[in-house]
């Protein structure tokens, strides 16, 4: 007789045949495949702070965690970013609309509070440790990259209000800047004091997960504070396999990020820690109701968690060959698979970073699938992080058309940096930037996207740098 198990698998790989013209068939395969152990941790901290950008992911990354704390009885918070009320897909199916009003949104957004609630209830976490901030779904990286300053808030989302308009977030009525998620986060840490932060890893394929590990990573430098980070990872291609409930098979990292600068633990769940998240995760009703298979996909044996040492970037003593065919000092390698097929996305599918620092000028190279081409715009952002704890800048460059520009996105951006063109050769190119007062820099937080008809196609995740002797 075939059981369920079997008859799963079978449906999920009839799926995957279905759709391998858009989706890398040897990568899901891979990762179904994978492997080994990692290094383990069992402690998940004496005071822990969880910041997350929508509901779910709480439950979908830390519900061992969060049961783990609360048998233990240390002080735990989880804040969610935002809503989540912008997901028209699910909206749809909780109005019965097939074009949810602003006020569907805002009642969807509502009704995605009170199942976090609900399955942090389940967990064990009392409501008065779950804070809401309700800045915009699918806002988040526009707050990171251009509506920074508090005179200059975006309008976003299903609402389409530029302000978080629920009473039941931590300050109603904020505008949606990245400075003042910046501030709210700055305030949560500082009055709660974590000993260990959980949030999102900065390769997550999803905007608001990269972008809010940005704003995290961004508030624990300038803070200055000393933590334990654990990075948990909730989109990425291919991953994870199966979409179905496993709790015998640990979470296991992407075959393909084993290049990425990042070092991985797990954290061993009991069978009643798995069969609680599994629970769990079916409060959240109205994401069920659209995408059960891959949030059960979660309920695993093992939660997975990441760290991001700081990279080193080189001083040279001689200028390396910048025409030659491999990129010279390559820092990072990321995945090109997936939906990039067209010879103009993959123009766009970055693959590398590389960066040195020579005569006093840091030169930045970024490598793609394809030739560089005119049609596509590549960005490269770096935030400045300076030994005087409230000195940071910002420089935004700009390829357009093979032509570098600089843009003024905030007050503290820097726009007289730039040393030379960009140098193309095929599909590299290289910027050269005069890096004010180095001798005073603690840490250059970097990261690169390329843009394709007003769409973000592809991004290098965003690292923490420091120049090395």
């Amino acid at each position: 007789m075939i059981n369920k198990r079997t008859i799963y698998f079978s449906l999920f790989i009839a799926l995957l045949i279905g759709i391998s013209y858009i989706m890398n068939w040897e990568m899901a395969i891979a990762n179904f495949a994978e492997k080994g152990t990692l290094p383990t941790f069992d402690d998940p901290g004496q005071r822990i702070l969880i910041i997350v950008p929508h509901p779910d992911d709480e439950t979908l990354g830390m519900a061992g965690i969060i049961q783990r704390a609360v048998e233990l009885k240390r002080p735990i918070k989880v804040v969610i970013v935002t809503s989540g009320e912008s997901y028209k897909k699910a909206a749809m199916s909780f109005c019965g609309k097939t074009n949810p009003t602003p006020q569907d949104f805002y009642r969807f957004g509502l009704a995605r509070q009170q199942e976090s609630i609900v399955a942090m209830r389940v967990l064990g976490l009392p409501r008065q440790d779950l804070i809401f901030l309700g800045f915009a779904d699918g806002s988040i990286r526009f707050l990171w990259s251009q509506y920074w300053d508090n005179g200059r808030p975006r309008v976003s989302g299903g609402i389409h209000v530029a302000y978080a308009p629920y009473d039941t977030v931590y300050k109603p009525g904020i505008p949606y800047t990245g400075r003042n998620l910046v501030d709210e986060l700055t305030e949560i840490i500082k009055d709660f004091k974590p000993t260990d932060i959980y949030y999102p890893l900065a390769d997550d394929m999803h905007p608001d997960h990269w972008a809010v590990s940005n704003f995290v990573r961004y508030t624990i430098t300038a803070v200055n504070i000393n933590v334990r980070e654990h990075m948990f990872l909730v989109h990425h291609p291919q991953w994870p396999v199966p979409w179905m409930a496993e709790k015998n098979r640990p979470m296991l990292p992407p075959v393909d990020m084993k290049d990425s600068n990042t070092e991985w633990q797990s954290f061993d769940l009991t069978p009643k820690e798995i069969d609680l998240k599994q629970v769990a995760i079916k409060q959240y009703r109205t994401q069920i109701d659209v995408m059960e298979p891959f949030l059960m996909a979660f309920v695993r044996k093992t939660e997975l968690f990441a760290t991001k040492p700081v990279i080193t970037i080189p001083v040279v003593d001689s200028k390396p060959d910048l025409q030659s065919r491999a990129l010279p000092h390559t820092l990072l390698k990321v995945y090109t698979g997936g939906m990039l097929n067209e010879e103009i996305y993959r123009s766009a599918a970055l693959t590398r970073l590389g960066a040195f620092y020579y005569d006093n000028k840091l030169y930045i190279g970024l490598e793609s699938a394809r030739p560089i081409s005119k049609k596509v715009i590549y960005h490269v952002e770096m935030r400045l992080f300076y030994k005087d704890q409230n000195d940071i800048k910002r420089i935004d460059l700009g390829i357009v058309d093979e032509k570098l520009y600089q843009y003024k996105r905030a007050e503290n951006s820097l726009t007289d940096v730039i040393a030379a063109k960009p140098i193309i050769n095929g599909n590299k190119m290289w910027v050269e930037v005069k890096i004010p007062q180095v001798n005073n820099l603690r840490y250059i937080f970097m990261g690169a996207d390329s843009i394709y008809r007003n769409r973000l196609i592809d991004k290098i995740p965003w690292n923490m740098y420091k120049i090395g002797e």
